[in-house]
């Protein structure tokens, strides 16, 4: 498992939008690693 960066650090690297990036989560595309409980937060593993 790599590291788990933020939705931002993870839009900047793969070169989609912050809004794309939830899109695709709410369809079922791309399954963020880690969503926090109690912030929603999405987290991203880079691995």
């Amino acid at each position: 498992m790599g590291a788990q960066v933020s939705i931002g650090d993870f839009a900047l690297m793969s070169g989609l939008s912050r809004k794309a990036l939830r899109h695709y989560h709410d369809i079922g595309i791309l399954e963020p690693a880690h969503i926090d409980p109690d912030t929603g937060y999405r987290f991203y593993d880079t691995g």
